[in-house]
């Protein structure tokens, strides 16, 4: 055999520029109006449950009520995490690098090649653009 191929690991981080700042925030944001439609969706249909348990007279209606609103107050949490992240993108110094991502790489070693004594790689972009690759 001549050679083999190997897998790396690849580290994918990005430059924060303004446009960097958008991208995410836009993504962020998307993700806030999800969850406020969802809870929205949730909070009619926990309503609509429990009207109808009270109606029947169900025994366990408090309780079904507590769990619906522990429900509820876990995506209520979710979301306000989002609205800190959003701020803390709007925060982030530009030319900060930020970690965006992983992933593994294939790597080619032929007889007479000195053995890597790192197969682990770096990929710095900016604005989506390999600007760097390190070892």
């Amino acid at each position: 055999m001549e050679s083999i191929k190997i897998l790396g690991k690849m580290t994918v981080k990005q430059v924060v520029t303004e446009g960097y700042k958008l991208k995410v925030g836009q993504q962020v944001q998307a993700e806030i109006n999800k969850m406020t439609e969802d809870i929205a969706a949730y909070e009619k249909e926990m309503n609509k449950t429990i009207t109808e348990l009270t109606l029947k007279a169900h025994p366990q209606v408090d309780q079904v009520r507590r769990q619906l609103n522990a429900e509820k107050e876990k995506l209520v949490i979710y979301k306000e995490q989002l609205q800190m992240s959003l701020q803390e993108i709007a925060d982030m110094p530009e030319g900060n690098l930020v970690e965006t991502g992983e992933g593994n790489f294939i790597q080619e070693l032929k007889v007479g090649d000195h053995f890597p004594t790192n197969t682990n790689c770096e990929v710095i972009l900016k604005d989506d653009i390999i600007i760097e690759i390190n070892r």
